[in-house]
């Protein structure tokens, strides 16, 4: 099992390029799938060695993403195990179930003794490393320290097992027996198939990474999450390219500048409502008037711009969509209304504007970093011989 281990983990580190067998396409086109129905072979082919071009990229630029994406959560290699387990259990059938025997003595009071207090940021010291490096675990068939078991859990994980859960504890034990016990029968299922372990785990990290790298690179958004590659071409991009993309681009800063509208207020609901209906079988102006109802738009002489939009039923009225009755809406102050807006006015922010400026320097990095992600991308392509 140790040289299996090895064979899948260490031969990555130096390999420059992996060449996938049809096989291994076939395979992951399966995988691919079951949640793209739709997805082609040639598109599975495109995007294995795409994962494997981005992968190559962040190893070299960014290998604290590669090791893990978030400082709090599991490392990349332990989601690439529960990848590949979920891949040898739905493509290659696999079911055999680990053993569960040997976990008794690994109790809570074992936990709490050889791990101790957790450390107040999450990030154990040397001498807690050198201390759990010591305390071997005979769990596995391959040599296992106790670092080396908790290092790729995530730190709520760790610090449930500070606590003394011993029942998550044998879980994640038992998740690491399965991964063994269905890599030694995949190695004997796959040896005929041209399907390599080494290419699988490469894939696997591959998938698990892409959407971080590529949201590093800008090219794509993942919510919270900053790319340093957007942040240095937003920092470059010139005054002229401002005023070029605002002329071609000037239908995006367009705002509504102003309406008209009326409306009238309620101190309670079911007048509201009467009102609404009244003005629904005739308009909103006759209802006003037949129940003799202040127009509380009227102290604007029922014009309304943005200069008025400190008012709540200003705001209101420029969220409507035009020539339609409002529902009846309650007040911050507890009353009830129902407006309607007419003759939208649009104007467009003055190229010189910040809103303009901002929005313009984030649009044309991200069209740079696509540029320059496309180029990189072909440019691998073409150094390694690949005709996509």
């Amino acid at each position: 099992m140790t040289a299996l281990l090895g064979l899948l983990f260490s031969n990555l580190a130096v390999a420059a390029f992996n060449q996938y067998t049809e096989s291994e396409i076939d395979l992951m086109w399966q995988v691919y799938k079951e949640q793209s129905p739709d997805i082609s072979k040639q598109q599975t082919r495109e995007r294995l060695y795409e994962n494997q071009f981005l992968l190559k990229y962040a190893q070299k630029n960014m290998p604290e993403l590669v090791e893990r994406q978030a400082s709090v959560g599991f490392s990349t290699h332990y989601h690439v195990i529960r990848y590949l387990d979920n891949l040898f259990i739905h493509q290659l059938n696999l079911t055999g179930k680990p053993a569960t025997t040997g976990l008794e003595p690994f109790d809570k009071h074992w936990l709490k003794t050889n791990l101790g207090l957790y450390p107040l940021d999450g990030q154990y010291s040397d001498a807690q490393i050198k201390q759990f490096n010591d305390i071997k675990l005979d769990l596995f068939e391959n040599p296992m320290t106790l670092y080396e078991f908790i290092a790729s859990l995530s730190m709520q994980t760790r610090f449930r097992l500070h606590q003394g859960d011993s029942e998550l504890f044998k879980t994640e034990v038992l998740k690491h027996r399965q991964f063994l016990l269905h890599l030694k029968q995949a190695d004997a299922v796959i040896q005929t198939q041209q399907i390599s372990l080494p290419h699988l785990y490469s894939i696997a990290k591959g998938d698990i990474l892409r959407p971080s790298i590529q949201s590093w690179l800008g090219v794509k958004g993942i919510m919270h999450v900053e790319s340093p590659v957007l942040t240095r071409l937003e920092n470059k991009v010139t005054d002229a390219e401002i005023q070029q993309y605002y002329q071609q681009h000037k239908e995006r800063f367009h705002y509504l500048k102003s309406v008209k509208a009326h409306g009238g207020e309620f101190t309670d609901r079911e007048a509201a409502l009467a009102f609404k209906k009244q003005a629904e079988t005739s308009s909103i102006q006759h209802a006003l008037k037949q129940l003799n109802q202040p127009d509380i738009y009227a102290q604007y002489n029922n014009y309304l711009t943005r200069e008025h939009k400190r008012n709540w039923a200003v705001q209101l009225a420029f969220t409507q969509k035009p020539q339609q009755l409002s529902e009846v809406i309650r007040s911050p102050n507890g009353l009830w209304v129902v407006v309607m807006s007419y003759d939208h006015a649009f104007g467009y922010f003055d190229a010189n504007d910040e809103t303009v400026r901002y929005q313009a320097k984030k649009a044309i990095a991200v069209e740079k970093a696509i540029i320059n992600y496309q180029q990189s991308w072909l440019a691998w392509q073409k150094a390694h011989g690949i005709k996509l």
